[in-house]
């Protein structure tokens, strides 16, 4: 989805809890982690938002489904060419100034944003990196 010059890899509120690492399976209480089996599961807006071992997804072209699936994340650091949500570690693939994309990531002010994304523009309480208007 494509919003402000800014193409949406993730959405959701992210307020689904997370664990900070793998849980160690015969320790693990299965009650108190979140179950992301099904698409739809865990919503997300980054792969911040997931567990190490999935990554935040579009499941859907409009990109109105968006959740977080086991699987491998991207790598690419904010500035990066991308040409989807797959290859960014973010999860975030933005429109750049140039017509192409690049990974974005979250922020909070200009400063933490690489020069080819130089805004920190806030969708509700998070920030991304964009491009110049």
């Amino acid at each position: 989805m494509v919003l402000f010059g800014v193409l949406f890899a993730c959405g959701g509120d992210g307020s689904t809890p997370v664990p900070d690492a793998a849980p160690d399976a015969a320790n693990a209480n299965p009650d108190a982690l979140p179950l992301c089996v099904a698409p739809g599961d865990c919503p997300c807006f980054t792969n911040y938002d997931c567990p190490p071992t999935h990554a935040c997804v579009s499941q859907d072209p409009s990109g109105t489904m968006v959740s977080c699936v086991a699987g491998p994340r991207g790598t690419g650091a904010a500035g990066t060419s991308c040409t989807g949500e797959q290859d960014c570690a973010s999860a975030l693939c933005v429109d750049d100034a140039i017509g192409g994309l690049q990974c974005s990531d979250v922020c909070e002010s200009p400063a933490t944003c690489p020069a080819s994304l130089p805004r920190c523009i806030f969708l509700g309480d998070v920030g991304i990196c964009a491009r110049a208007p």
